[in-house]
C-alpha cells in the first residue's frame, strides 16, 4: 500500500500528501507547505468526510485541479491504511 505511517494519526501516500487527524471531528489533508481542513464524521467502519463543493486551502486561497484530485484517492487510501472505509459528503460551506 501506497501509505506510510508518519505519527500516531498521521501518514503519508506515495504522492507526498499527508492526512492527519486534528481534533475529534476534523482532519488536515496537506501538500507540500499548503493545508486544508475537512470535517469528518467518525463511525464504526468508516468515516464520513465534508468536502466543500469549490475546495480551498486553510489560507483561503483556491486548490488547483490537480490538487483537488489527489483530495479523495489520498483520504480513502490513508483511511483504508488505517483499516477504516471513507465515505464522501459534499457540502456548500466555502
Amino acid at each position: 500500500m501506497p501509505v506510510r505511517e508518519l505519527r500516531n494519526q498521521e501518514a503519508q501516500h506515495d504522492s507526498g500528501a499527508i492526512l492527519r487527524s486534528h481534533g475529534r471531528d476534523a482532519v488536515q489533508f496537506q501538500l507540500a507547505d499548503r493545508v486544508m481542513t475537512l470535517a469528518v464524521e467518525r463511525g464504526i467502519g468508516g468515516d464520513v468526510f465534508f468536502l466543500p463543493s469549490a475546495l480551498r486551502w486553510d489560507d483561503g486561497s483556491p486548490v488547483s485541479d490537480d490538487d483537488a484530485a489527489l483530495v479523495r484517492p489520498v483520504i480513502e487510501e490513508v483511511n483504508a491504511f488505517w483499516g477504516s472505509a471513507a465515505e464522501f459528503r459534499e457540502t456548500s460551506r466555502e
